[in-house]
């Protein structure tokens, strides 16, 4: 009796976990607001990370003037490395440039929180980080990890701010909906025609669309790997 009692249990758990499985399939391949899957749907961050470095600026708080300063210190950083970057024909010497100039970047951020009359602390760590999915302009990345330029002021407590670093996107303006030509001749030469369709807007309209289409793909992961670990346990008793 208890082995069939356990038996049945076992027997709920995968029926219920293909059936979740399906609805997200089901989800993915015929939603309209996802955009169903194509072939640049099946786009990762893994894919994408090691073409791509980010520049993710957190404030110290989510106080107005906390996250005003936030933005300084943003503009003081691009500023900076615009002359740098300029010049970068690839993501080593991004990487190395980045790198080698940890101490520089923080002392830039330094002399702004300074100059607007704080005392806070400043870290500049370069790393692989996770993100979730993020629209910015024309571009909207998958979550994931990423490798990154991370500025950290004072507690780092606050709501913070990104950008694509490499390719220099954070150099041109395309979050006011301008020079979507040029942010797509900056990419296309790092990336594949795949990569590119898959996380760039056309339209601002479309915005909300291709985030959600990378979300649907996050929790069909996070689905599976729940499946597996509950499949795991109705056959371990």
């Amino acid at each position: 009796m208890i082995y069939r009692a356990k038996l049945l249990k076992k027997i709920f758990t995968v029926t219920l976990g293909i059936l979740i499985l399906s609805m997200l399939c089901a989800i993915i391949s015929t939603s309209g607001l996802a955009g169903g899957i194509d072939d640049s749907a099946k786009i990762t961050a893994k894919e994408l990370s090691n073409k791509l470095i980010r520049l993710h600026v957190i404030a110290n708080s989510d106080s107005s003037e906390d996250q005003q300063l936030k933005l300084k210190v943003r503009d003081a950083i691009i500023s900076a490395l615009s002359s740098e970057f300029e010049h970068m024909d690839n993501i080593n010497s991004s990487r190395r440039f980045i790198k080698d100039n940890l101490k520089y970047i923080e002392e830039i951020a330094r002399r702004e929180i300074r100059k607007n009359g704080k005392d806070y602390d400043v870290k500049a760590i370069y790393g692989k980080f996770p993100f979730p999915v993020r629209t910015y302009g024309y571009v909207t990345l998958p979550a994931g990890e990423y490798e990154a330029l991370r500025v950290i002021i004072g507690s780092g407590k606050g709501a913070n701010w990104w950008c694509v670093l490499f390719p220099p996107l954070c150099f041109v303006d395309i979050t006011q909906g301008q020079s979507e030509d040029e942010a797509t001749a900056a990419m296309s030469k790092y990336l594949t025609e795949q990569e590119l369709e898959a996380i760039k807007n056309h339209r601002a309209t479309s915005n909300r669309a291709v985030e959600i289409r990378f979300k649907v793909q996050e929790l069909w992961q996070e689905a599976k790997g729940k499946l597996n670990k509950a499949v795991k346990l109705a056959f371990s008793i």
